[in-house]
């Protein structure tokens, strides 16, 4: 009512200044209400107002549940939250008061807060939603130079722990045992019937299959040109230097490096890898260096073995297949295969099987949290050990011509 009274006022003492008066008065008045003459007439009860809350002393759960009806205030009409009485906000007043700057932001309405103290209007800012911390979570992606450098100085970290630690282990496997021995007696023998005798089944298994299925690949192409009898040389030959040894890596590396890097990472995460040192035993002689000598004595015998057994793979397809005779196939093998070829095999195998323990060795330590990462280091283990394999296999191919 005021306000219109005073426009009212205005217009009149416009009039009377304009007739009565000069003009300079007149344009002198009108300029004061020239802002109100432009705008539609309005009544009061249009005019948007901001709404003013007080707050009560504690902002919380209880008073939350009450207030729900301000977040559909919030996008009708500006708020205003009067905190001068209000002494403590709990999580859920502090989560409310983002929701509703949320609404009114969204409703394009403003929101102030005033009259708040130090304490609660920085326990206000430091609240931050789920969405919100993840986005800050999240890492940003580096540019492509940056990536590759951070990737190869890892890279250089992760290659000095592994040579240190491959280092150790020769070293406690060869001049450390002439210092101490940390480890109980009849381990090298448990640790070959683990490493070896147990996984001889498999090897020759698969082993077999391998002979047979790349004998009656090679046997299909030689048969087309009258060449069948150089069955047993290539088969012979490709059994001892090649798949032979890879085979029986290949099979331990899935079977014996997984077993390391699982026993370790369980030592590691019961901290019985701190107790052994807390006893002045060095966990590497204790637990790798057995298992290094097993296996370096174990892989050339399943190696021999897995190649004979893919040699009777071969001589199986030949003698029903090409249906060559037994005395024929022997003889021919044996006229072919020389001693280079079986120790070029010999030397592949014991290369593979520090290789593995070597590479379950290094993800077995590496392992610092719970049961997840453990299980994370192994399949990485496995991966690692096959792809190091084959990467020695051509190497190896290269050395041994």
């Amino acid at each position: 009512m005021p306000e219109k009274i005073d426009f009212e006022l205005g217009l009149v003492l416009y009039c009377i200044a304009r007739v009565c008066l000069s003009s300079e008065i007149g344009n002198h008045i009108f300029s004061k209400y020239q802002s109100r003459l432009q705008a539609p007439a309005t009544s009061s009860s249009t005019i948007p107002m901001s709404k003013i809350l007080k707050m009560p002393r504690e902002v919380t759960r209880h008073w939350v549940e009450d207030e729900v009806d301000l977040i559909k205030a919030a996008s009708r009409e500006d708020l205003v939250f009067d905190f001068e009485l209000t002494k403590k906000i709990d999580t859920a007043g502090v989560s409310f008061i983002h929701l509703i700057n949320e609404t009114c932001r969204q409703a394009r309405r403003s929101f102030i807060i005033r009259n708040i103290s130090r304490s609660l209007h920085e326990l206000v800012l430091s609240w931050r939603s789920e969405k919100k911390q993840a986005q800050e979570a999240k890492p940003k992606k580096a540019p492509f130079l940056a990536g590759l450098g951070d990737s190869m100085l890892a890279f250089k970290d992760a290659m000095t722990i592994a040579l240190s630690m491959l280092t150790e282990m020769l070293y406690w496997s060869t001049f450390g045992l002439l210092k101490k021995r940390d480890f109980r007696r009849g381990i090298f023998g448990e640790q070959m019937y683990l490493l070896g005798y147990q996984a001889t089944g498999i090897v020759c298994l698969l082993s077999f299959l391998v002979g047979v299925v790349l004998a009656l690949q090679t046997a299909m192409f030689l048969e087309d040109f009258g060449a069948g009898i150089f069955l047993a040389q290539g088969i012979g030959w490709t059994m001892i230097r090649e798949f032979g040894p890879l085979m029986t890596a290949i099979i331990l590396a899935g079977r014996t490096g997984s077993a390391t890097t699982a026993e370790i990472a369980t030592m590691g995460v019961g901290e019985e890898l701190d107790a052994l040192q807390t006893m002045g035993i060095n966990p590497i002689q204790f637990v790798i260096v057995p298992k290094l000598i097993a296996i370096t004595i174990t892989m050339p015998i399943l190696a021999m073995i897995a190649s004979f057994t893919g040699i009777l793979g071969g001589f199986a397809i030949s003698l029903f297949y090409l249906e060559i005779s037994s005395s024929l196939y022997w003889t021919e093998l044996i006229k072919y295969i020389h001693f280079k070829d079986v120790f070029a095999g010999f030397i592949k195998s014991i290369a593979f099987a520090w290789l593995i323990i070597w590479v379950g060795s290094y993800y077995g330590f590496k392992v610092k949290g719970g049961a997840e990462e453990v299980g994370r280091e192994t399949t990485a283990c496995v991966v690692s050990a096959i792809f190091v394999i084959i990467l020695a296999d051509s190497v190896f191919s290269f050395i041994f011509l």
